[in-house]
């Protein structure tokens, strides 16, 4: 996940829950910078252990997607080679 996508994902999960919570907290709410508070949730996020961790999973899993795509491809072209129509 790039850092954009993080950024554009911590936002608008901010944004969802923004309203209820500034109407509770209003004075909080005004001042608060709400682009400062999502570029700290980033760099808190980008060093969790728990979402590094996440994250290399995620790498893993989709390098083992690939791989499982790209045998499914040799195997559909042995095929066709085999048995051409």
């Amino acid at each position: 996940m790039t850092t954009h996508d993080l950024r554009s994902l911590i936002r608008e999960k901010i944004d969802y829950r923004w309203s209820d919570w500034a109407e509770q907290h209003p004075h909080l709410a005004r001042a608060i910078d709400r682009t400062r508070l999502v570029e700290s949730a980033v760099e808190l996020l980008r060093e969790d252990p728990e979402f590094i961790r996440a994250m290399h999973e995620a790498d893993l899993d989709e390098a083992k997607l690939a791989f499982a795509i790209r045998i499914l491809d040799r195997a559909d072209q042995f095929i066709r080679d085999a048995l051409p129509i």
